[in-house]
């Protein structure tokens, strides 16, 4: 089953600060993602009930929405700075 994915207004902006190699393997991570959202790392602490997928040396944060087979991009960013 497919999963609808959506950016938030900042995660979107983050994505388009990256440079072009990197944010192409964070879009081409992006159908993986849909297919099986679980495959991230659950988050505790700040970001707890999130996701974490990294994309080296990136983490895309998301929520999942169970109930609108949904996920929710919130934060896109360096694994140094992103948490």
């Amino acid at each position: 089953m497919k999963w609808e994915v959506r950016f938030e207004n900042k995660a979107r902006k983050e994505l388009e600060g990256i440079p072009e190699d990197f944010r192409m393997r964070i879009l081409a991570s992006l159908p993986a993602l849909a297919e099986n959202p679980f495959i991230g790392k659950k988050m505790k602490g700040k970001y707890t009930g999130c996701y974490s997928l990294r994309v080296w040396p990136y983490r895309i944060i998301y929520r999942i929405y169970k109930n609108l087979v949904l996920l929710v991009i919130i934060r896109i960013g360096h694994r140094q700075g992103v948490y």
